[in-house]
Order: C-alpha cells, then structure tokens, then sequence
C-alpha cells in the first residue's frame, strides 16, 4: 500500500449509511475496514463493494461494538495488520423495541450506539497517522436533540424503559462525546479532529430488523410502502453527511453535519443543529467521567 494512502475504519459496514461510506471512500482511492459483526454480511457486501469500484482496497475485521471483549479484540488484529488509521467512522448502531442488555449488563442502545465508540476510540488513538489531518466522525441523529441522559440511572436499572428515549439517549451521548472529544484532541495538540454528522431520515434497515419500526397499523404500512420513499432518503443520499465529514476539505473539529431541507429530514448537506446540551462542557466532564467508569477505557483524562 502506498504510504500516502488512507486507511478508514466503519463500524457497520455491511449495510445501509455504513456500507455507502466505504463505497464513496473507496472510490476516493481509500483503503476501507470494514468492522463487522457479522462476517458473513461483511463478505456479501465487501463483494458487492468491489464490483462497483473494482480493485479497491477492502479488508474485513470482526468487531460487535457492543462488547468490550470484542472492541479488544478487534484493536489487538488492526495493531498486527495495518500500520496507521487516517478516518475513523463510529457508525454501527442500533434501534431494538426491547430492553436488552450486553454481557456487562449494560443496556444495549447505550453499549452500541456509545459506549461502543467511546472505547474503540480510545484504544483506536495511538494508530492514528502522525503529521498530518486524521479524523474521527461519530455518526449521530436527529433523535439527539430530545435525548436526556441519567447519570444516576444510565442503564434503564430504576426507570421505566422506554425504547425511543433509550435510542435519543445514546445520541445525545454520542453528541456530547464528540465536542468533548474534539476539546481534549485540541488541548492535547493532537492532529485529529473530531467530528460529527447525522443522515436524517434514512430508509435503512436498522430498525426494521429489530421490529422497532415495523408498522402497527393499515395507515402505517401504507405510510411506508408509498409515502416514505418520497419522504425519507435512500441510503445513498442519507449517508452524505457522514461521506462529507470523513473526506471534505475545510472540515473543522466539533463541526456538526446533516441534511439542510425542511427539518433536517433529508437534502443538501450543510451544517446541522447541534442540541446546546452537548456544547456543554460540565456535562462533557461529567459523560466522560461516566464512560471511563462504564467501559475502563481512559484517555485524555487529565484534561
């Protein structure tokens, strides 16, 4: 591999917003792992992959971010086989309408869609390429702007749980993470950035497979199977953002990105509306301190 050739990493590359950032990335002459928890889904697309951008450089690394032994894992294979990382892309998440949790314990929304990328991070940030711009894009939603986070009760342990808000929480953590992320990157005097970016509405199949948005009523089904086309964005289109924040130039650290039409819902991508709570920097410390606590991956404590 030539030495100025970039290395990305997506979480959830097999499908959906994942599977088109590494097709785009690709195409930018990128050299993509694709982090997978299923490696047979992983094959499928890492085929389908190369038969739009033959000869592409495309490796498949086994990763379910949701465990910590499989994060591990993961960053102990990418340290024997690849030499530096230029792009991470903190994407694989999950919508699920049940309560469930990892080996931990923790409840599943929080362990994937955050506390996953929180420690892959971490463990991630002595690879990055030195002397030149790197960057970390943590895919967030729209979902963030409601989301509240319980530090006393993370896990749904004495609360009532409620799959949407679970969802929303997990955002606004991943919101929250990435500005403080990109604060201590800076006072460090790190030479990556960190970034974030939203697809808006996108017809994927995430929570369809979970049941979590299976239609409940004749309305809805009829919603879905004619309206949401014209409504909602393809993968394709939905995945701009994320493409934009990992590849375009004049990117900047804590830059937020998603769709500019009606409500964020999809459209031209340009800057996006960041919730103030994740600009916050008392909960920054406090959702790092939590995160550390949660997983046991520190970095850039002291600062």
């Amino acid at each position: 591999m030539s030495a100025s050739k970039k290395t990305a990493i997506i979480t959830g590359a097999n499908a959906g917003i994942g599977f088109q950032a590494a097709l785009k990335l690709a195409e930018k002459d990128t050299r993509i792992l694709m982090a997978c928890r299923s490696v047979e889904k992983a094959k499928q697309a890492r085929r389908d992959l190369l038969a739009q951008v033959p000869g592409a450089e495309v490796e498949i690394l086994p990763l379910d971010v949701s465990e910590l032994s499989s994060i591990k894992e993961f960053v102990a294979r990418f340290s024997e086989q690849v030499e530096t990382l230029d792009i991470l892309i903190n994407n694989a998440g999950i919508v699920t309408p049940n309560l469930s949790r990892n080996s931990q314990g923790y409840e599943l929304h929080l362990a994937t869609n955050y506390l996953g990328a929180f420690a892959l991070t971490g463990m991630l940030l002595p690879y990055f390429r030195k002397g030149s711009p790197t960057r970390i894009v943590n895919v967030c939603s729209l979902a963030h702007r409601f989301g509240k986070f319980d530090f006393d009760d993370p896990n749904w342990n004495n609360t009532t749980y409620n799959n949407w808000k679970a969802y929303a929480r997990s955002k606004i953590a991943t919101a929250g993470f990435t500005m403080e992320l990109n604060r201590r990157l800076q006072q460090s005097g790190s030479n990556v950035i960190a970034l974030s970016a939203h697809p808006g509405f996108a017809a994927t199949d995430m929570g369809r497979k979970t049941g979590a948005t299976t239609p409940k009523t004749a309305f809805a089904q009829w919603y879905q199977g004619k309206m949401e086309a014209w409504i909602v964005a393809k993968p394709e289109q939905a995945a701009e953002p994320i493409i934009y924040a990992a590849s375009a130039e004049g990117i900047g650290g804590g830059d937020y990105y998603g769709p500019t039409g009606l409500f964020e819902i999809k459209g031209k991508t340009g800057k996006a509306r960041l919730n103030p709570l994740a600009r916050d920097i008392d909960f920054g410390k406090r959702l790092w301190a939590i995160s550390e606590s949660l997983t046991g991956a520190r970095y850039l404590s002291d600062l």
